[in-house]
């Protein structure tokens, strides 16, 4: 029985250790600056590209007015792009007020509704106009006024997928304060890190450019998927596109303000997580071996990290207990080792007396995480949910 334990402690030793050295090493190298890499263009000229926005919501009624205003204030010039809102299950009253302004409102119906859907149904629709450039938003982001200008930039440098900075729109919890540090260190570690070293940017489900004709054959067959974007990245790192991150770019997203819409919002995205861990795993790692392909497994291996606030909860402990216990020293070396990529991918703005408050959360929010994981469903991979969400300034 002891011999039992003993391999099963060094099986989850290097299982979570694995994880542990990943994060720390992507963290690390995102405390060195970086700008945004020009590909070899011999000639490369100022163009501006026309550049469509496509902004699908599911009865989001209460904020979607909100951010198609916003969406419009850009410093691109406006003869240049256009806002389109695919607009599924909005009440009459808010397609009326979409109406009175300068965007494009096409209502798109499904029996079971996703993203994925109302994106390609808007694909189709603008397929006359054929734009260069496609950006995808969520209902609750807002532009900064330089963003498609930025992006607009790194086309002309030959880039044909972009992802910008998503960052938090609202701090005005503690809750969403602590997702909004989740966000940045996201950013830190799965894009500028990976774009400092050489490799793709994970892309977000918002705030990403495409070149339209690029991102239509790749959407052409996904539909049922809820975490679509996941599925998008695996085709381009596949066929080896390389991803860029604008790490200026901001985009600027409403965090979730309470423990029960974060509970809800990382059901689906746990769920999401272990459908691609599932389905793509394996593929990722023959990608590897036979073709050499890093990219592509490295986000299949992202399928395989435990969610980073759960993980704050099991190193902890299990570092604690190292020392209470005859368990491996590692354990608390692995601890400090996590806890030190953490701190070193939040950006230096957070480092106040808010930041106290938002960690005092952190042990209900691994409460409602390991709540949220027992919460999956096989449907939650395939359907359109709705966080709660409301109209916050981004100052």
């Amino acid at each position: 029985m002891a011999t039992l334990l003993y391999v099963l402690e060094l099986f989850f030793l290097l299982l979570l250790g694995i994880q542990v050295i990943y994060l720390f090493f992507f963290s690390v190298a995102s405390i060195f600056s970086y700008q945004p890499l020009k590909k070899e263009q011999p000639n490369i000229t100022f163009h501006q590209n026309k550049i469509t926005v496509i902004i699908p919501g599911y009865k989001e009624d209460r904020i979607i007015i909100d951010t198609a205003r916003k969406a419009l204030l850009q410093s691109y010039p406006h003869e240049f792009y256009k806002v389109i809102i695919a607009a599924d299950s909005f009440k009459p009253s808010t397609l009326e007020g979409l109406r009175q302004l300068d965007v494009r409102v096409e209502e798109v119906h499904f029996e079971n509704s996703t993203k994925a859907k109302s994106i390609n149904r808007i694909l189709d629709l603008i397929s006359d106009y054929a734009p260069d450039i496609v950006v995808i938003l969520d209902s609750d982001n807002i532009m900064a006024r330089d963003f498609l200008e930025q992006i607009n930039r790194s086309f002309n440098q030959g880039f044909d997928v972009v992802q910008g900075h998503r960052t938090a729109k609202n701090q005005n919890t503690s809750f969403a304060l602590l997702d909004a540090i989740n966000e940045e260190i996201g950013n830190s570690i799965f894009r500028k890190g990976h774009r400092v070293l050489g490799f793709s940017s994970a892309l977000i489900g918002s705030a990403m450019a495409f070149d339209y004709k690029l991102y239509r054959d790749i959407m052409s067959d996904i539909e049922d998927v809820a975490g679509e974007d996941k599925l998008v990245e695996l085709k381009l790192l596949k066929n080896r596109r390389l991803i860029e991150y604008l790490p200026k770019a901001d985009v600027y997203d409403e965090k979730v303000s309470s423990a029960q819409n974060f509970s809800k919002q990382r059901t689906r995205w746990v769920g999401v997580q272990l459908y691609f861990l599932k389905n793509y795993f394996s593929d990722g790692v023959k990608e590897l071996f036979l073709r050499g392909n890093f990219n592509y497994f490295d986000k299949t291996f992202q399928m395989f990290l435990v969610p980073k606030v759960l993980l704050i909860g099991i190193m902890g402990i299990l570092g604690i207990l190292s020392l209470l216990l005859p368990l491996n020293p590692l354990w608390l070396y692995l601890a400090i080792i996590y806890y030190l990529a953490l701190l070193l991918a939040v950006p230096r703005r957070f480092y106040n007396i808010k930041l106290l408050k938002a960690l005092a959360n952190i042990p209900v929010a691994i409460v409602f995480m390991m709540l949220s994981i027992l919460r999956i469903r096989k449907s939650t991979a395939s359907k359109f949910e709705v966080t709660d969400k409301s109209v916050t300034s981004e100052e």
